[in-house]
């Protein structure tokens, strides 16, 4: 009986790589677009590439591992700042398409009005004052500046192309390793 038993090496190599990109990119775009103020969403950038081990029903470890996947984060006006913000009244060109827009109600894609605050207090202003800077957003809205987007998509198509390979490589490089165990084994027990 053959097993498949691969850590995937090349294609977690291939993920590591993309994620270190992307991240030093989002990081250099953000503070070339002047929106880094006080360093917390600079900060919050980061990727995670997990890789979960295959485990028994008894919980016993049974060697190998599911395929390596890739996680981005960051704080959650990273999305708004990345994406822009439609304004009620005019918008910038770039945060017209934006799924964002500044408001209350059932729409699940308002922009809320706590992180402005919360920018307030970061960098020493009074938090009453978020209600006029988010009724400038709210009436103007904000421009993307697509410090995330961009990277992300720069290389997507690439890094796709080359895990599916590595993947392969990886299945193949087990199937080999596997298959010399046996044949060595068959002739150990014919000896």
């Amino acid at each position: 009986m053959l097993k498949l038993t691969s850590t995937y090496p090349r294609a977690t190599r291939v993920l590591e790589g993309y994620k270190r990109y992307v991240v030093q990119q989002a990081k250099s775009n953000l503070t070339k677009s002047g929106k880094k103020a006080s360093g917390k969403l600079y900060g919050s950038i980061k990727g995670f590439v997990s890789k979960r081990m295959n485990r028994a029903l008894t919980g016993r470890f049974t060697g190998g591992s599911t395929m390596p996947s890739l996680t981005f984060e960051m704080n959650e006006y990273g999305k708004y700042v990345d994406e822009g913000v439609r304004g009620s009244k005019s918008s910038p060109i770039g945060s017209r398409k934006s799924p964002y827009k500044f408001g209350r109600g059932a729409n699940k894609n308002n922009v809320p009005l706590g992180p402005i605050r919360k920018w307030c207090r970061a960098k020493g202003i009074d938090p009453k004052a978020a209600y006029p800077i988010a009724k400038s957003v709210y009436e103007n809205g904000m421009e993307r500046t697509e410090f995330f987007s961009k990277p992300f998509e720069r290389r997507f198509k690439i890094t796709k192309a080359l895990y599916h390979r590595a993947i392969a490589d990886d299945i193949a490089n087990n199937l080999a390793n596997q298959l010399q165990k046996q044949m060595k084994q068959r002739i150990k027990g014919v000896k």
